[in-house]
């Protein structure tokens, strides 16, 4: 989700202020709402108040209605940015909630890495969650060879375009790298922004292009093998995908280029998308609860957006791929009193795969990776949304999304050194030599999250 994806960037800058979180740790201690006699509690911050009552009325109200055991207790903790840094604090000094959220395999490292997960195994193997899930979303949760973290949302980056627009200009919706040259040439000549995307409103957009580049450039088994410090970064794979990157900067296709990138927010993309002088965007699935303002029945222009996935920009790689992530992850608190309370939860929302996709067609929620059958689907789902969630989970590979599968210097530095290149201070060599070098750090420090293998094995 893209708001909690900002938050994350903002989670790094805190991971290390050991003076910050001590001075927290004295206001935090009385306000703690986990104990064996207050039931089983959860933290969570919502940005959509619509979300927030219903998370409360289809995810909490029925599992206390339905288990024997104490009740959970959802508390509110401000934005995320709050919630993670209270919910560390809490966690530090032994206390903390029962169910711990994180944002994404990559934070949860580091409570696993200071013993402060429970292993999930005993319930994952006594309730089957690992046929139940999406084989590398349950992949993403094992580290040191224990599952400790249930993925709770997953995402991709897709290409939403305008249909109409298409029809109007005689394009096809492009699937590789040539056919994207010929509509971006085309878009520019009509004095249209090819590729909508912009880091006006917030700064690491920029890492969603290497992400997208990286895995349908160079290819998932190049990005694989680079995280799993097989092939160096430096591998000339890498590095053309991000020289790519650049020429089409420098060509004007992605965001206008240079003149326009840093400054395009996404509300005047999504207008120019309706109006057609943006030709499409490059954004995260979690585009479909962003549209709604600028594609709908009042505008009589609900049923010109379509989606597609993104092109294929390498020789390596001709079949359509999804690059995913990991929105956010559920554990248990090492310290947590009723663990097979807090496991219970958990099982609660594993085994109803039908509640899951309900949310997304009534709240536009993102859903837990799971194996979904066809009649999980409500009938009244979108079936441009509903079309997404079938191609992922029929995928027999994946590609890698960077705020999931990076380190945390890394990811960092993935996109800052990134607007370097694009401005021209820096070259696509001199770019991967500079993650190599991060990297290999961060690998050796045992901070890499966990690498599911490229190709899906059911």
């Amino acid at each position: 989700m893209s708001t909690s994806t900002m938050s994350r960037r903002s989670l790094l800058a805190l991971a290390s202020t050991a003076a910050l979180t001590g001075s927290l740790s004295g206001c935090i201690q009385g306000s703690a709402t986990r104990s064996a006699g207050n039931g089983l509690s959860l933290w969570l911050t919502f940005t959509d108040n619509d979300q927030r009552d219903y998370y409360e009325q289809h995810f909490v109200a029925p599992f206390n209605s339905q288990h024997s055991g104490v009740p959970l207790t959802l508390t509110i903790r401000g934005d995320d940015d709050a919630l993670q840094r209270l919910q560390r604090t809490a966690i530090a000094s032994g206390s903390g909630p029962d169910l711990v959220y994180t944002a994404g395999p990559s934070y949860g490292l580091e409570f696993v890495n200071a013993d402060r997960f429970v292993s999930l195994d005993p319930y994952a193997d006594k309730h089957s969650w690992q046929q139940l899930m999406l084989p590398w979303a349950y992949q993403a949760g094992i580290l040191q060879d224990h599952c400790y973290m249930i993925p709770t949302s997953y995402e991709t980056m897709i290409m939403v375009y305008n249909a109409k627009v298409f029809r109007d200009n005689g394009w096809q919706v492009p699937t590789d790298r040539a056919e994207f040259e010929s509509f971006a040439t085309a878009a520019k000549a009509a004095d249209m922004m090819p590729v909508g995307i912009g880091a006006g409103d917030w700064a690491a957009t920029t890492e969603w292009l290497v992400s997208i580049f990286v895995n349908h450039a160079a290819g998932p088994e190049a990005v694989h093998d680079a995280l799993t410090s097989k092939i160096k970064w430096t591998d000339r794979r890498i590095v053309d995908a991000i020289a790519l990157l650049k020429s089409y900067f420098d060509k004007g296709w992605i965001g206008g280029g240079i003149e326009s990138y840093f400054t395009n927010r996404e509300a005047d993309l999504w207008a120019g998308l309706v109006d057609g002088t943006v030709g499409c965007l490059f954004i995260g699935s979690w585009a479909f609860s962003s549209m709604a303002p600028y594609f709908n029945p009042d505008e009589k222009n609900d049923d010109q957006w379509d989606w597609a996935p993104i092109p294929q920009f390498g020789d390596t790689t001709t079949r359509e791929l999804y690059a995913m992530g990991v929105g956010s992850t559920f554990s248990i608190n090492s310290d947590s009193p009723q663990p097979d309370d807090a496991a219970a939860y958990l099982d609660f929302l594993i085994q109803d795969p039908r509640a899951q996709l309900r949310s997304v067609a009534d709240v536009s929620s993102q859903p837990l990776p799971l194996n979904y059958d066809p009649g999980d689907y409500p009938d009244d789902l979108d079936a441009r949304v509903r079309r997404l969630y079938d191609a992922v989970d029929r995928a027999d590979r994946i590609g890698y999304l960077s705020w999931t599968f990076w380190p945390p210097r890394s990811d960092v530095y993935l996109y800052e050194q990134m607007d370097r290149v694009i401005i021209g201070e820096l070259s696509a060599r001199e770019y991967c030599e500079g993650l190599d070098e991060i990297f290999g750090e961060e690998a050796e420090d045992g901070k890499v999250p966990p690498i599911p293998d490229w190709q899906v094995r059911r």
